[in-house]
């Protein structure tokens, strides 16, 4: 089964990037430049996992995260938050609302590869 991912944020040179390192890594990526549209694209798509901004204009993350994880269609997505925010009380904030991961930008492409493969991994390793 392909897997596929979802970059919610709002930094089109970050999603571009991210999404042509994942492709190259052979997942199947979708995005979205704001929360509103990730919620939408989430629903639709319905990504094996996804990777959220915090820093967006209009509904940020932590909200994005929250409808994500409120909404049937959606509560069973495991999501990354990456943000440039670097924060404690964040990464405790993101654990809290029910992400799996906390990883600060700049980052390593290989680190979100890692993620999000053992993420995967455990998930499946749980449903098996």
């Amino acid at each position: 089964m392909e897997k596929s991912v979802l970059i919610i944020d709002d930094d089109k040179w970050i999603v571009m990037s991210t999404q042509m390192w994942l492709e190259s890594e052979g997942f199947k990526v979708v995005t979205a430049l704001n929360g509103a549209d990730g919620q939408q694209v989430a629903k639709n798509a319905h990504p094996s996992i996804i990777l959220l901004d915090i820093m967006m204009p209009g509904i940020d993350g932590w909200e994005t995260l929250e409808r994500l994880k409120s909404d049937a269609a959606t509560a069973d997505i495991p999501v990354i938050i990456f943000t440039g925010r670097e924060s404690q009380q964040g990464e405790t904030k993101s654990k809290t609302l029910g992400a799996v991961a906390y990883l600060r930008k700049p980052f390593r492409p290989e680190l979100i590869v890692e993620t999000i493969r053992h993420t995967l991994e455990a998930r499946q390793a749980v449903s098996s």
